[in-house]
């Protein structure tokens, strides 16, 4: 056990000690009397006449008493001496324990009333939640005995704010001060705040139980609860929670569905820290910590949906050099990028899907997965006739100079081709919809998902022939010979040298897709504010 300097301190200025040595310190002082009372002795006897012998003792029997009676005296007080050392010893060590075993006694006793206070605040929390929520009128708790510490409500503890954030805004669509109920002891505070109650030792917290937050594939439902009131007691810690603002309906300035952007939830609190382990841990989005402010921001992404209306839409300015045949056209639009997309297909398919059979043809309601690069070394066919067909390529896909046809393509059924690199062709390669009429073509049939570059290998010398949408946005289209697309393509920008065409078939228009990853989807997000007051007695 290690005692600090005070503690020490304290022991050495404790009356035992003190009389025990002072003790010790006589004991020391009668013996240096008695030394000299000795050297007196002897010199006297030496002093006295030869012939005088009456009444006197000889000097040799005045030595021998002084000596004898001068080292009985030494003996006598050396064992006293040492009795005393050794009892000054013993007290000081039990001096010592005492003092060491009273901290941990008082640690033992603190830790084991904040733990009495923290079952106490998950009651009081599912109270809360009853009131707030409005399935009760008001309810009473007791946090139990509070010797070391002391509880109070804290309004202005805590705020919560929602931003919708766009590429061209920042708009604050809630914010709502959240309040707490704090035990504050020796050595810990636990505080019910929004549903969940935070342990926080210096200036650590950690989450005790979860806050009212629900994330559930695309939709956030948020009862909001905040605490209002101003008491604060010590010893028995008891109250009751009553309802001030319950809500029947969500917030009405929060949309639902969401159109665009992201959302932002920033929670500033002392228990900040504690809130961004369980954000990050339960919200699926990403999630940043701020320690200058206290706060924490948590993004979840509203997904874009993309639609086709233009045979090319680039987030630059259109510059195609060469003969290009491109109508109509749509700069400077930004586009989020596919690899969000991609990665959570390419993770699904890597444990589910099936692995890529090489060519041929396949067919079924099947999803195929190659887990590194994939270049064609034969024509591929691909039958639609029992329901669409995804292929993942964890790689670059090059047609090389071969063809790809979908056959028996029905309603809505389609090919969609998630490529984690670039997608490249030479020759001759082509990608087409057999349906029995030449001149009709179906590229809604055939998307492609990009992650890099679009041709960007891709060699002159015959005709490139895509019946597809692409979905590109960080490729730079690059292109030396002919190039023919009947559909819709997204890219970042353009740059051909030979005859590079897209023909926009109307077709295409009637597609909407979804463009982020899996992990942080929001479409629909549900908010709800209810104030409690807290009155403690």
């Amino acid at each position: 056990m290690c005692l600090s300097s005070d503690s020490i301190r304290s022991i050495l200025n404790t009356d035992t000690f003190v009389r025990v040595f002072i003790r010790v310190e006589n004991v020391s002082i009668r013996m240096d009397i008695g030394r000299r009372l000795r050297w007196l002795v002897g010199v006297g006897s030496r002093s006295q006449p030869e012939s005088s012998t009456e009444g006197y003792h000889s000097e040799s029997s005045t030595d021998e008493l002084g000596e004898g009676w001068l080292e009985s005296l030494d003996r006598s007080q050396s064992e006293v001496l040492g009795t005393i050392l050794i009892l000054g010893l013993s007290m000081t060590a039990i001096g010592i324990a005492l003092a060491g075993g009273g901290v941990a006694l008082a640690d033992l006793i603190s830790d084991a009333e904040s733990n009495n206070v923290e079952n106490g605040m998950s009651h009081l929390s599912s109270k809360a939640s009853l009131v707030a929520l409005g399935d009760a009128d008001s309810q009473r708790f007791s946090l139990g005995t509070t010797q070391e510490g002391t509880v109070s409500v804290r309004p202005n503890e805590g705020s919560l704010t929602l931003t919708n954030v766009t590429n061209e805004s920042r708009q604050e669509i809630f914010e709502t001060e959240l309040g707490a109920i704090v035990y504050e002891g020796k050595n810990r505070e636990v505080a019910y705040q929004s549903g969940g109650i935070w342990i926080k030792r210096g200036d650590n917290s950690t989450m005790g139980s979860p806050p009212e937050y629900y994330y559930r594939a695309t939709t956030l439902t948020l009862p909001i609860i905040q605490v209002s009131g101003e008491d604060a007691v010590g010893g028995q810690a008891r109250g009751q929670i009553t309802p001030v603002d319950i809500a029947n309906n969500a917030v009405a300035d929060v949309p639902s569905p969401l159109e665009e952007g992201t959302i932002e939830i920033k929670i500033q609190s002392e228990y900040y820290e504690g809130w961004h382990r369980f954000l990050s841990q339960r919200a699926e989005g990403e999630t940043e910590l701020y320690h200058g402010n206290k706060t924490v921001i948590s993004t979840l992404t509203v997904p874009d949906e993309v639609t086709f209306d233009n045979a090319l839409s680039v987030q630059t300015t259109y510059d195609a050099q060469g003969n290009a045949d491109i109508d109509p056209v749509e700069e400077n639009v930004p586009h989020r990028s596919a690899r969000s997309l991609i990665d959570s297909e390419v993770d699904s398919a890597n444990e589910s899907g099936v692995e890529w059979p090489g060519g041929g043809s396949i067919d079924g309601e099947e999803t195929y997965f190659a887990d590194d690069d994939l270049t064609l070394d034969e024509d591929l066919e691909i039958d639609l006739s029992n329901g669409n067909v995804t292929i993942v390529v964890d790689g670059t896909f090059d047609l090389d100079n071969h063809d790809i046809t979908v056959t028996n393509a029905d309603n809505d059924t389609r090919v969609n081709y998630f490529i984690n690199g670039s997608l490249r062709a030479q020759g001759n390669g082509e990608v087409s919809v057999d349906n029995g009429d030449p001149n009709t073509y179906e590229p809604e049939r055939n998307i492609f998902y990009v992650a890099d570059q679009v041709f960007d290998e891709s060699q002159g010398g015959g005709t490139i022939s895509f019946e597809a949408i692409i979905y590109a946005p960080n490729a730079d289209l690059e292109s030396a010979g002919t190039v023919n697309i009947y559909g819709s393509v997204v890219a970042n920008s353009i740059d051909v040298q030979g005859d590079f065409n897209i023909e926009y078939i109307p077709s295409v228009a009637s597609i909407t897709v979804e463009v982020t990853g899996a992990d942080d989807l929001l479409r629909y997000l549900h908010v709800s504010h209810n104030e409690i007051h807290v009155e403690l007695n």
